[in-house]
């Protein structure tokens, strides 16, 4: 993933917006649509924090389904 990629960018090629907090590892989804399209997905997570331990290390990144199963990761099949 480029490191620029911006949020109409992850729309248009059908990814999904994740967190990932590297203090406690929790990994969420995010509602892209909060966000503009012209933002930068990895810029984002300057704003945030965890929302379980409230750490400031957290990581946006675009997450795309896997090519073989269909599955997003997180999922279950």
């Amino acid at each position: 993933m480029e490191k620029t990629q911006t949020i109409g960018g992850l729309e248009a090629s059908g990814g999904r917006l994740g967190l990932l907090c590297r203090a406690c590892s929790r990994f969420r989804y995010m509602n892209s649509r909060r966000y503009k399209p012209d933002e930068i997905v990895r810029e984002i997570a300057k704003t945030l924090t965890c929302a379980r331990c409230s750490s400031e290390t957290v990581e946006t990144f675009a997450v795309q389904r896997d090519e073989k199963t269909g599955f997003w990761p997180a999922e279950h099949g």
